[in-house]
């Protein structure tokens, strides 16, 4: 009859030697070694991928002192250019454009308020005019075309014995005030 200790041992030494055997394969299965050439290619891939979404992310912050210089030169002559100094330079504008395509200015009304923006006020103009259909189509295409800057907000077609009565709500922002 064999040895019961010997049989033990050699069962130790056969289960050490399996334990090890398997700690080594999960090793060589996590390490790079064992992952397969796709696998690696794949993430390879991936990251590449990745790289270049990256680039595309950043690419717009490439120069962006020279595009904060040139965004500021921008802001700085569309208000010279485009935005009015006095409420007389927009009833001149707004009577300008209303002689200019034969329509008739009868009410006008400013509102002022601040503007978000330092330095500007908003005024809200709310106007009637009176023509016919042509006409006040080319006053309010006019306006939205004109180098003074004016937002059409809102526009109500009405009649007024016989004539055609347009109320235009619109806005505009005032400088330097």
């Amino acid at each position: 009859m064999p040895d019961i200790k010997a049989v033990r041992r050699q069962l130790s030494v056969t289960a050490i030697v399996m334990g090890t055997l398997c700690l080594a394969s999960v090793g060589i299965l996590v390490s790079p070694i064992g992952a397969s050439s796709r696998t690696s290619g794949q993430r390879l891939n991936d990251l590449w991928t990745d790289l270049r979404a990256k680039d595309r992310e950043v690419a717009p912050l490439t120069d962006i002192d020279k595009k904060v210089v040139s965004a500021q030169q921008q802001i700085a002559a569309f208000y010279k250019d485009r935005l009015p100094s006095s409420y007389a330079v927009i009833s001149e504008q707004l009577g300008k454009t209303a002689s200019a395509t034969g329509v008739k200015l009868t009410t006008g009304q400013y509102v002022t308020e601040p503007a978000d923006i330092p330095g500007l006020q908003c005024v809200t103009i709310t106007a009637t005019i009176t023509g016919n259909y042509v006409q006040e189509v080319k006053f309010v295409n006019a306006i939205e075309r004109e180098r003074t800057f004016f937002i059409v907000d809102s526009v109500i077609l009405g009649e007024q014995s016989g004539q055609v009565s347009l109320q235009i709500e619109m806005e505009t922002y005032l400088k330097g005030t």
